[in-house]
């Protein structure tokens, strides 16, 4: 293996270690009914929440700037941890098909990203962008309590 795997695989693993805890949460969440998680003042934004806003703010400054390689990472980055997200809340269906197009999205956007096409990526990031705002969207309508920190 290749140091960038080593690295990947390292990644991967601290990530499904802080997982651990959220798959407990979602496991109660989902006996009481609720399979998404609250955002409170008491229980801020999730840590998979917050990693792909930032990866999101990633993206959008290396669109701006036609930086195609940051493009290309921090989509990529942001995909992988919508998957190992996806593995830890698995149980919403409503979650899995949202993740679809989130998935279908940042692999537009990568590679877009690779192509050095910076129109197609600024599409696949609207479609990113959508998908997100539609998941959560629906997150709010199974959880009328769900607040974002803005919405504070």
């Amino acid at each position: 293996m290749t140091m960038r795997r080593y690295l990947c695989f390292a990644c991967v693993l601290t990530l499904i270690a802080a997982a651990s805890g959220q798959e407990k949460i979602a496991e109660e969440k989902a006996a009481e009914g609720k399979l998404a998680p609250l955002v409170t003042k008491e229980q801020p934004m999730s840590f998979w929440m917050e990693k792909k806003l930032e990866y999101s703010k990633q993206i959008l400054q290396a669109l701006t700037s036609g930086d195609c390689q940051g493009i290309e990472s921090n989509s990529e980055q942001m995909r992988l941890l919508g998957k190992i997200e996806g593995f830890v809340r698995r149980r919403s269906p409503t979650y899995t098909s949202h993740l679809q197009s989130f998935d279908l999205a940042s692999r537009e956007l990568t590679r877009h990203g690779r192509e050095k096409n910076i129109e197609g990526a600024t599409l696949a990031f609207h479609q990113l962008t959508t998908s997100c705002v539609s998941c959560h969207r629906s997150i709010r309508e199974v959880s009328p309590s769900f607040e974002t920190k803005s919405s504070k």
